[in-house]
């Protein structure tokens, strides 16, 4: 039965009025239909909308088609339903003059956003974090996408280049983005902890063994963590896999953390998104664990050193959509453990000294400063082969400072991306709202209206969290990773 035209445009103001009077959301989500005859409905639409409730700034009006007012009905609701971590990130929004320029030096200078801190300070370079920066691991933030594009118009000079902790290679990430929304022009380049660590294994293993009359990469055995529903990631050729979680137990010389969910076997294939992972053997939390105390107590029976870990993301956690997910930092503090409880029970190794659990995990990401200089020889033009002649490496040392002192490093997370900058004395901002530290910055409603205070209020918090992590005050903090 097809609705009469007078009635459909009644049912609609009333849509439209019922919308407009709920204080429920911070996003509205207005839903009305236009074309060339019916222009008058769309002026009248509006207008009831700015006499009746006059939009505050976080709050958007989206307008869409009436051929798609019934198909859309049901995602609008699911777009619009806030989940309950989006509830508690809103209600303790804090107001952008609370972000501010943290460098003591320029403490009346507010940087409330990304233009903001171009203008201020001089920046060839921004390193960008992924995750809880540019996305939530399965959508882009649509203000990161936005602010790029403004970049790269806008500072034509600028280059910015992705820094990531993650364990796939730097294609693989460029790939993802594109798919998200973000342009391969705003890009000058990428480095993520994964593209180190293979260029590690391979030049610092299995080139090593390869140039050695004493050992050769057939006598290595690679216990690779990996992952499975996210995509397997893949080692070079040359690593040879146990076959079961017993022989890794029995034979591992090498520990490789690049996911949290299963272990690479002989013919495991190189992975996607698309979760069609073939030969892999899963593993929980607890049988990962397993695996590692075995490791450890078999290296302990027969009196040999424990194999390092290779962490290809030193990240602890990772924001998955509304979620906090597990990443391979945490498995080197459950292998730091497991060593400390093994080992330290006989004192001195081996070699002479006092057994230290952190000396057998090489971080191959932020905050080690490998990820940072990598990068930085690649944009330099140079290779980690280049000459050693002292007056050299005191000029390459020279040029590396001046280069990360126009640097500007952009990050959710204060242990690795603030860290991590700091490290190499390059600028850092801190984004807020949509990263890890989200909920530790809680504030309520009340104290992010702007009021007195809230300035103060939110510099305490702050310097806690550094305290609390161990990090300097980062440069600049702002709530995302936003253009104004």
């Amino acid at each position: 039965m097809k609705i009469p035209w007078n009635i459909w445009k009644v049912l609609q103001i009333l849509l439209l009025s019922s919308i407009v009077n709920s204080n429920t959301n911070n996003y509205i989500m207005i839903v009305i239909t236009f074309n060339t005859t019916n222009i008058v409905f769309v002026l009248f639409s509006v207008l009831l909308l700015l006499f009746k409730s006059p939009l505050s700034s976080q709050k958007k009006c989206i307008i869409m088609s009436s051929s798609e007012v019934f198909l859309k009905t049901t995602t609008t609701i699911k777009t619009t339903r806030t989940t309950p971590r989006r509830q508690r990130r809103q209600r303790r929004k804090i107001s952008s003059s609370t972000f501010k320029n943290n460098n003591n030096n320029n403490n009346n200078n507010n940087n409330n956003n990304m233009e903001s801190i171009l203008q201020e300070h001089e920046i060839t370079d921004i390193f960008l974090d992924q995750f809880g920066v540019l996305h939530d691991g399965k959508n882009a933030f649509p203000e990161a996408i936005e602010c790029l594009r403004r970049i790269h118009h806008k500072y034509p000079d600028v280059r910015v280049h992705v820094l990531s902790n993650s364990s796939r290679r730097r294609t693989s990430t460029l790939r993802k983005l594109k798919r998200m929304g973000f342009e391969d022009e705003w890009f000058q380049s990428a480095m993520t902890s994964g593209e180190v660590c293979h260029k590690f294994i391979e030049k610092d293993i299995l080139n090593t063994c390869a140039n050695s009359s004493s050992s050769s990469s057939s006598s290595f055995t690679f216990l690779h963590l990996n992952w499975g529903e996210r995509g397997a990631v893949s080692l070079s050729s040359g690593c040879v896999l146990p076959q079961s979680k017993e022989e890794a137990i029995e034979k591992t010389t090498h520990i490789v953390a690049s996911g949290c969910e299963s272990m690479s076997v002989p013919g495991t294939t190189l992975g996607s998104y698309d979760r069609q992972v073939q030969n892999i053997q899963r593993l929980t939390h607890e049988e990962i664990k397993e695996v590692l105390t075995g490791i450890a107590k078999r290296c302990e029976e027969n009196g040999d050193l424990p194999p390092k870990m290779l962490l290809a993301n030193p990240d602890f956690v990772t924001v998955n959509g509304d979620a906090l997910e597990v990443m391979p930092g945490t498995i080197s503090l459950w292998y730091r453990d497991i060593l400390n409880e093994v080992f330290q029970k006989q004192g001195e190794v081996s070699g002479g000294g006092a057994f230290n659990a952190d000396e057998y995990v090489v971080k191959l990401g932020k905050p080690a400063p490998i990820i940072y200089t990598t990068l930085c020889e690649e944009i330099s033009g140079r290779s980690r082969s280049r000459n050693n002649e002292h007056s050299d490496d005191e000029k390459e040392e020279k040029n590396a400072q001046t280069f990360f002192s126009k640097c500007l490093c952009v990050g959710d997370s204060l242990e690795h991306d603030i860290k991590g900058a700091q490290s190499v004395n390059a600028k850092s901002c801190f984004i807020v709202e949509t990263g890890i530290h989200a909920e530790e910055l809680d504030f309520s409603s009340s104290s992010a209206s702007g009021g007195d205070g809230d300035e103060s209020e939110f510099e305490a918090a702050l310097e806690a969290m550094c305290e609390k992590y161990k990090v300097a005050s980062p440069t600049c903090t702002i709530a995302k990773f936003s253009w104004n």
